[in-house]
C-alpha cells in the first residue's frame, strides 16, 4: 500500500513525521503548512494519506473535509493527527467521517497525538521524538512530563534544542534536509547524529541574541502590537515576533515578511492572555486573508495591501472578552 505523509517542517511536524515513518518505513514523506494543504492534498496520490501537525485554515477547511471524503470514498484511507483548534465553520463530525484514523487533541503537541496512537507498535525509544515534538511546541503537558523520567533530561534537551535551532539555518531549512533528518530519527537516530546540525545550533543560538539587538532598533508599534518587518534571517521570526513585543513593552508581537503579492505574518505573545489563532482568523479573514495556529503562537497570510487594515482589526479584536483567555 502506497503511504503519503503530509507533515508540518516545524520541529513538531518533523518529529511527527518520523514517528508517522517509523510506523510506516516505506512511506514518502512530504511538507506543507496550512495555507497549501488544499492544494498538496489535492496533488497527493497514495491508498494510505497520513497528515499530521497542519491547521486547517477556516478558508480552506470546507473544501478539504470535501476533499478527503472524495478520496476516501476512492479508496484512499486518511490518517489524520494534530492538535490546532478545528475550525469552527465545519462540523467534527464531516470530518471524523472523511478519516480512516482521526486522533485529535488540542492540550498537547501533534507528536503526542501520533505516538499515543502508535505507541504499542513502535520501539519504545520512540517516545523521545514525541518528547521532543512537545518540548518543540512549549507543549510540555502531563505525558512529556512523566516521559522525561525516564531519561536524562539533559540529554533530550540537547537534542531537541539541536533539532529546533538547527533547522533555522539555510542548510537544514530545505525540505531535503529536514527529509534526511525525519529519516535519521524514524530509524532510532537522534538530532545530533545528523552531521553539521549541532554546529548550525550553535550558530542559530548566536544569531538569536543578535537579533534582539537588531530588533530593538528597527520594531516599531502599532496600538497595543509590537512590530518588525523584513529581518535579516527568514528562520527567525517567531522569535522576532517575540522580541518586537519585548522590545516595546506590548503584549502581542509581530513580524512581517513581504512576498510578491501577499504578507507573512507571524504572531507571538508575552503572556497567555489572548487567544492569538482566533485572533489572526478572524483579523485575516477580515482583509481577504487566512489565518490560525494555536493559542500561544499563530500566523497568517495576507494580501499585498492590506497591513495596516489588518493591524487596526487585530487591534480592536483584542480588546473583546471572546478573544482572550477566561482566568483560572
Amino acid at each position: 500500500m502506497k503511504t503519503v505523509i503530509l507533515t508540518h517542517a516545524d520541529g513538531d511536524g518533523i518529529c511527527c513525521g518520523a514517528i508517522a515513518l517509523s510506523r510506516f518505513p516505506d512511506a514518502e514523506v512530504f511538507f506543507t503548512k496550512p495555507v497549501s494543504l488544499l492544494r498538496d492534498l489535492r496533488d497527493t496520490r497514495g491508498e494510505r494519506i497520513v497528515i499530521s501537525d497542519i491547521a486547517l485554515n477556516r478558508r480552506d477547511a470546507p473544501e478539504i473535509v470535501k476533499l478527503m471524503k472524495e478520496k476516501a470514498a476512492g479508496g484512499t484511507d486518511i490518517l489524520y493527527f494534530d492538535q490546532h483548534p478545528i475550525p469552527d465553520n465545519i462540523k467534527l463530525n464531516d470530518l471524523k467521517k472523511a478519516c480512516r484514523v482521526f486522533s485529535h487533541d488540542p492540550t498537547g503537541s501533534s507528536s503526542e497525538v501520533i505516538y499515543r496512537y502508535y505507541q504499542k507498535e513502535l520501539p519504545m525509544e520512540r517516545e523521545w521524538i514525541a518528547i521532543y515534538g512537545g518540548i518543540a511546541d512549549y507543549a510540555e503537558t502531563p505525558f512529556v512530563l512523566e516521559k522525561l523520567r525516564n531519561w536524562d533530561i539533559r540529554a533530550l534537551y540537547f537534542e531537541v534544542s539541536t533539532l529546533v535551532l538547527g533547522i533555522k539555518m539555510k542548510a537544514f531549512d530545505r525540505y531535503d534536509a529536514k527529509r534526511d533528518i525525519v529519516r535519521v530519527m524514524a530509524k532510532g537516530g537522534n538530532p545530533s547524529d545528523i552531521f553539521g546540525l549541532v554546529k548550525a545550533a550553535k550558530r542559530a543560538v548566536n544569531m538569536e541574541f543578535d537579533l534582539f539587538e537588531i530588533i530593538k532598533k528597527r520594531a516599531s508599534t502599532s496600538g497595543n502590537i509590537g512590530i518588525v518587518e523584513t529581518i535579516p534571517s527568514f528562520g527567525f521570526r517567531g522569535p522576532a515576533a517575540l522580541f518586537a513585543a519585548t522590545a516595546r513593552n506590548k503584549p502581542v508581537g509581530m513580524c512581517f515578511h513581504r512576498r510578491r503579492d501577499h504578507v507573512d505574518v507571524t504572531i507571538r505573545q508575552r503572556n497567555k492572555k489572548f487567544i492569538l489563532h482566533r485572533l489572526a482568523e478572524e483579523a485575516a479573514g477580515e482583509v481577504n486573508g487566512s489565518g490560525g495556529g494555536l493559542p500561544e503562537a499563530a500566523g497568517g497570510r495576507i494580501p499585498d495591501g492590506t497591513l495596516q487594515e489588518f493591524l487596526k482589526k487585530f487591534n480592536s479584536l483584542m480588546k473583546m472578552p471572546e478573544f482572550q483567555r477566561k482566568e483560572g
